[in-house]
């Protein structure tokens, strides 16, 4: 056979190979905007909860109260994707499709992802709060639990859990969720491949979760509704998601829109329950138990179609400037409530929402886009160097084949 004979062969795959990266791209954009748009929800909820004269998120007394609250959602959302992004390569491997993540490596990525930022805003918010005790909102933890912030330890102490920089209650719960992965993927990988069975670990997350929320319904101590038990089932329904979309392929138009539809409902349901005053946060038996797993549920739908279609549907989620909102997400995490609450603190913040939301956008996004390009970034390449060097050239290309078309280990 000819050299030319070969040539339309060769141009179809070639093609095809590029039709093929830039669904993937197209899919981790997808996923990034996401990302994005959670941080965006929460910080707006932020700027609304602390320029409030009482800052109280139960005090609410106008519809756009009720509807500034469940910005809180965005929460949710980062934990479906946790789920989602980590699990992936461990159900490939448990269904036979690529090799197991290593443990040691595994771990090394995780603490390059979280730990140098982390440390950096825990410093940051010390410095920026500790002499702003009186200012409505700032809740400052004493002084020798400060050790427990250094471990993510802080969920576990009532004088420490939501002190400081309040969002970092999720870090402990993200960070513990980390921690266990590896040893439910033990159990993942030595069960059968099938689909349906390797379903039973992610659904036995999210029973548990559901009987922890049950049995702590009752009351008592903040401590035992901010650990992983408690938030188990969104994670779960992020891996869930994982498992189903793993070896599949890209979702037909008609069937993303129909998920998409069918997502945003159900946590527009959720938002509807939780500001109705009967099934209010304070009242309802039934929320404590459920929480937000309706929310949860049509997240975990919205990220199926965000990463299992060509791009049906999530032209919002990839608009650039989300996109780029997402990549610098973690840094807005950790920095934009500190940064709220010294702008009160110094009589620079506007207690109205919207001027308020303005504000602590043009200062958190700075602060974050730093954060990523000196030390986050900086730290996962380093940990990625070190990792591949821990592989074999053979293992390197394996792995990296069988991870085209997944977000990039600076997403996870």
């Amino acid at each position: 056979m000819t050299s030319r004979s070969l040539a339309p062969t060769s141009r179809a795959a070639d093609g095809a190979t590029s039709r093929a990266a830039d669904r993937a791209t197209s899919r981790a954009a997808a996923i990034d905007g996401a990302r994005g748009l959670a941080a965006l929800s929460v910080l707006a909820f932020h700027a609304w909860l602390y320029t409030r004269v009482d800052v109280s998120a139960g005090a609410r007394e106008t519809a756009l109260d009720y509807a500034m609250h469940e910005l809180r959602l965005g929460l949710v959302l980062f934990f479906v994707l946790s789920g989602f992004l980590l699990w992936r390569p461990f159900a490939a491997a448990a269904r036979g499709g690529r090799p197991r993540p290593g443990t040691r490596e595994y771990l090394v990525r995780r603490g390059a992802r979280v730990l140098p930022a982390y440390y950096l805003a825990l410093v940051g918010s010390i410095v920026l709060l500790w002499g702003a005790a009186e200012t409505p909102g700032v809740r400052l933890p004493d002084a020798e639990l400060l050790p427990l912030f250094l471990v993510f330890g802080q969920n576990f102490n009532v004088g420490s859990v939501m002190k400081l920089d309040p969002p970092m209650w999720t870090l402990a719960v993200e960070v513990t969720f980390y921690l266990l992965l590896p040893l439910v993927a033990v159990l993942a990988l030595r069960l059968p491949r099938a689909r349906v069975v390797q379903a039973l670990v992610p659904l036995g997350l999210l029973a548990f979760g559901v009987w922890w929320n049950h049995r702590i319904a009752g009351g008592g101590s903040i401590v035992a509704g901010k650990l992983l038990p408690a938030m188990l089932p969104y994670f779960a329904l992020g891996m869930l998601t994982a498992l189903a979309l793993d070896g599949r392929r890209p979702l037909r138009r008609a069937a993303a829109y129909a998920l998409l539809a069918a997502g945003l409902l159900l946590v527009l349901g959720d938002a509807l329950w939780q500001a109705d005053g009967v099934a209010s946060r304070s009242t309802s038996y039934a929320y404590r138990i459920w929480r937000d797993l309706p929310a949860a549920a049509g997240f975990a739908l919205v990220v199926a179609v965000a990463a299992g279609s060509a791009g049906a549907g999530t032209a919002l989620l990839r608009l650039r400037p989300l996109v780029a909102f997402g990549t610098i997400s973690y840094g807005v995490y950790l920095w934009h409530v500190p940064l709220l609450l010294v702008a009160r603190h110094l009589g620079l913040l506007p207690l109205h929402t919207f001027p308020a939301f303005v504000l602590v956008l043009a200062l958190t996004v700075p602060v974050a886009a730093a954060s990523w390009r000196w030390v986050e970034r900086p730290a996962i390449d380093r940990a990625r160097d070190v990792t591949r060097r821990w592989r074999g050239p053979a293992d390197s290309a394996a792995r990296r084949g069988a991870g085209r078309g997944e977000p990039s280990a600076a997403q996870r």
